[in-house]
């Protein structure tokens, strides 16, 4: 064989070598960015490629990268049909609105109300080093000054709300800022600057706990605010918390049966899909009931575009943060799980007209505030 022809040959090999891994990477970019489609229940690995989805982009425009440096030009026209096929879902998770897209902030501000979801970690009243300390978590809401704040885990041992050892040295200025509010030993607690009535949206569900843990968990917690406008409006604010990986259990030995006995991190999470899926769909039947009007906050414990996402959503409720947001917003900040599994949705008369993720605070996750125009029949 010449010279000529084997460099020719190896060319083409090399060719054929970047197509194939332009391809791979492709079809597993398209398919972990619409995995949210399938039922976990039909197909478990499902919930895994959709958390997959953010990694497989990044290995997408580094793939997409290289093929351009080598001048792969198949390869590069195969990533960049992946990327455009994903596109729906890339703006999901990473959104991009300017002032120029962004809806214009209203004349009147009295038509406004800035909501706040926030999962405050029982304000660290179990760990030892911050639950005597003034709460990080707490001074951050007081600094942002929402009109209305929907706190998922935030009470503890029976405590008032107030009165949490963190939170103690701000009751003053909390009830002075937010005459009316709500404590439940669930942990769906409000913070509001207007009065409103407390309603159950479904009960509380239980799951048993996983393999080698000593206590049942609670799956499902919802609960309806009906807030009462001083425009003398009322919208109807819900809150939510569900199934969640429970990956921080096994730092927990009194939840263990056996100090050597435990589920696997990734049994927990399997095992979490499948709770969560069920609570979706409890949700949602439970929002179908719900007037017009509504904003959905809370911890869903899933990410943008997953099954659960999906099937909360529904045809009528709209992501706040896609719409008024900017750029990847993680919410959960422990474990390397950098994902936004915390929501602000809505539906009705109103829209979002700026969103802020605000990094900082002392629970695993981090708050999403929005400010809408409120326009309600």
């Amino acid at each position: 064989m010449s010279r000529h022809n084997y460099h020719r040959r190896k060319k083409k090999n090399k060719n054929r070598t970047a197509e194939v891994l332009a391809a791979v990477i492709a079809v597993l970019t398209v398919a972990c960015a619409y995995a949210g489609k399938v039922n976990p229940l039909s197909f478990f690995p499902a919930p895994f490629m959709a958390l997959a989805f953010m990694p497989m982009l990044i290995v997408s425009l580094v793939a997409l990268a290289i093929a351009l440096l080598w001048r792969r030009w198949i390869a590069v026209l195969v990533i960049v049909a992946s990327l455009v096929f994903s596109l729906p879902i890339i703006t999901m998770f990473v959104p991009i609105n300017n002032e120029e897209n962004r809806p214009a902030r209203p004349v009147d501000k009295s038509m406004t109300l800035k909501v706040m979801t926030y999962n405050v970690l029982g304000f660290n009243f179990t760990e030892s080093d911050l639950t005597a300390q003034p709460s990080a978590s707490m001074q951050l809401i007081l600094d942002a000054n929402p009109d209305v704040v929907l706190m998922q885990e935030g009470g503890a041992a029976g405590f008032d709300l107030t009165e949490l050892p963190s939170v103690e040295p701000f009751r003053e200025q909390i009830l002075k800022r937010y005459p009316y509010y709500y404590n439940s030993d669930d942990g769906l607690n409000i913070l509001s600057k207007y009065p409103f009535t407390a309603h159950s949206l479904g009960d509380r569900l239980y799951a048993r706990s996983p393999r080698g843990y000593n206590r049942e968990q609670t799956s499902y917690l919802a609960r309806a605010f009906d807030l009462q406008l001083p425009s003398g409006k009322q919208l109807r604010l819900v809150d939510f918390r569900l199934q969640s990986y429970h990956l921080s259990f096994a730092k927990n030995m009194s939840m263990r049966v056996s100090p050597d006995v435990k589920p696997s991190r990734l049994e927990r999470m399997r095992r979490s899909f499948a709770l969560r899926g069920a609570n979706a769909d409890t949700l949602r039947h439970l929002l179908d009931q719900c007037p017009p009007n509504v904003i959905v906050c809370g911890d869903m414990n899933d990410i943008t575009a997953s099954h659960v996402y999906r099937v909360i959503c529904g045809d009528d409720f709209h992501d706040a943060w896609c719409d008024a947001g900017n750029g990847y917003a993680y919410t959960y900040n422990r474990h390397g799980l950098k994902f936004r599994i915390d929501h602000i949705l809505y539906r009705g008369g109103m829209r979002p007209f700026e969103a802020e993720r605000i990094e900082d605070g002392s629970s695993d996750h981090y708050p999403l505030m929005v400010t809408f125009d409120l326009d309600i029949n």
